[in-house]
């Protein structure tokens, strides 16, 4: 009864407080709240029933039932519902002291005319307080103040304290992971034993393939003393190109590498002096081939063959001079020695590199309507054999899904004569069928003529072109 008797006489002085006119003064005179607590303790104090009270003439009765008490008994719930919270009831929780500065009803009506001009001041200028939050703030405020006076003066009165109360219960946190999501679908189950994939033996692949073929348009130049003769063209291109290649995953102590190359091109020029519409500027077969076996780490003990030549013949500008015809000239060059082989861990840069330092190279013209001279072989003979040392480097590099880059690099030496020629090719493909190439063929032949060109044992091609391409690779 301590805390019913106490908040029911508070209550009923500050519903009166809450229900005065808006218009000054603010507060209520302390007189009429303590008129109107005196009647709410006369009425405990008499136990005067509040309906008595009402007029009966206003008032239908209906009858009353009697029930029996083991009636009354029964309709009764199992357990005591919880008392609910009321900042003037309880239950009330003790949090720690602070400064109070106890004031009356008194102190608080004395100070309605200063509140009020306050107000009045601020009516203007927004924002402002307007008059029903003043009244809402200050009966929260003597609410707390009784509260925490009764708590701090009467120590019995307080049910718990702020530091002893259980940690409340907190939701966890959303799970936003693929994880949570797929759970959240509600996906049938899958037996695993249904989605394992039956046993079945893998094809091994031991060669690897890579195949490309196109038909271009191209522009070139090429130096005067280029060794095969041609002009600066506007041609069509034909290329051919295929690799095949031991797959060092299941041979991983030998190596094996067959390339077969030709590239055709024709281009028509204006009738020269001896009749012809066209001219051959591109006619090379090649055919590289390399084997051997581990020695140790990235080194393999090798044997390299290259083979070149061309189908057609081809002759100098507005002559009847031939420059070049099929096995003339055609260079054979085999080589014992070693070579370090490299692939980094994507697959999208490997690097050969081969030195025999014993080598055999073969030079045939079988054409006697071609200087033999040109080619380092001795008038009246077919052909010239040379023994030296040699060296060749292969590099592919897939630079993105559409950019690629091959090079090879190759030179001999019989350390009186010296060989060396440079191939890049660029692969740009824009679509399967679509691409563009540009190919350079940088050589340096030391028994070429000294004094044909500016350019004396150097020769240059350079070839871009534009066109229909096709590429298969099982690399």
């Amino acid at each position: 009864m301590r805390h019913l008797t106490s908040s029911l006489l508070l209550g009923i002085a500050c519903s009166a407080f809450a229900q005065t006119p808006a218009t000054p003064p603010i507060m209520p005179a302390s007189s009429e709240i303590g008129s109107a607590a005196n009647t709410a303790k006369s009425m405990l104090d008499d136990n005067i029933e509040l309906v008595d009270s009402l007029a009966s003439d206003s008032i239908i009765f209906e009858p009353v039932v009697i029930r029996d008490l083991d009636e009354i008994l029964a309709a009764l719930p199992d357990t005591m519902p919880e008392r609910p919270y009321n900042p003037m009831v309880g239950p009330w929780v003790f949090s720690g002291y602070r400064s109070l500065k106890h004031r009356s009803f008194n102190d608080i009506s004395d100070n309605s005319n200063q509140k009020s001009q306050y107000l009045q001041s601020f009516s203007d200028v927004k924002p402002y307080r307007p008059q029903w939050l003043y009244n809402a703030l200050t009966q929260s405020r003597i609410s707390q103040d009784y509260m925490y006076y009764s708590m701090v003066y009467n120590p019995t009165s307080v049910d718990y304290t702020y530091w002893d109360l259980p940690v409340p219960p907190r939701l966890p946190e959303d799970d936003v992971s693929l994880g949570a999501y797929i759970r959240n679908l509600n996906l049938p189950e899958v037996a695993v034993d249904d989605a394992l994939l039956p046993e079945f033996e893998q094809k091994k692949k031991h060669w690897l393939h890579k195949f490309n073929t196109g038909l271009q348009f191209s522009q070139a130049y090429v130096s005067k003393n280029w060794y095969q003769g041609g002009n600066n063209y506007l041609q069509l291109l034909y290329n051919f190109y295929w690799n095949v290649q031991l797959n060092p995953t299941y041979h991983p102590n030998q190596i094996f590498e067959s390339t077969v190359s030709y590239k055709l091109g024709i281009n028509s020029i204006e009738q020269n002096a001896v009749g012809r519409k066209y001219s051959i500027s591109e006619d090379n077969l090649q055919y590289n081939v390399k084997y051997g076996f581990k020695a140790f780490k990235k080194w393999f003990y090798t044997i390299t063959g290259q083979f070149k030549t061309q189908f057609f013949n081809n002759y100098k500008t507005n002559t009847d001079i031939r420059s070049a015809s099929f096995l003339s000239p055609a260079d054979l060059n085999v080589g014992i020695g070693m070579t370090y082989s490299y692939a980094n861990p994507k697959k999208t840069f490997n690097l050969t590199a081969s030195i025999a330092p014993l080598s055999y190279n073969l030079k045939v013209c079988i054409d006697p309507k071609i200087d033999h001279a040109q080619f380092n072989i001795e008038p009246g003979k077919k052909a010239h054999s040379e023994y030296g040392s040699s060296g060749e480097a292969n590099m592919t590099w897939q630079v993105t899904s559409n950019i690629s880059m091959r090079t090879r690099v190759f030179a001999f030496t019989d350390y009186s004569y010296f060989q060396g020629n440079v191939e890049t090719t660029w692969d740009f493909a824009i679509n399967k069928f679509l691409s563009t190439q540009i190919y350079a063929n940088l050589r340096y032949d030391s028994s070429s003529d000294f004094n044909l060109s500016k350019w004396h044992h150097w020769m240059l091609k350079e070839i871009l072109s534009f066109g229909l391409s096709y590429t298969f690779s099982t690399k």
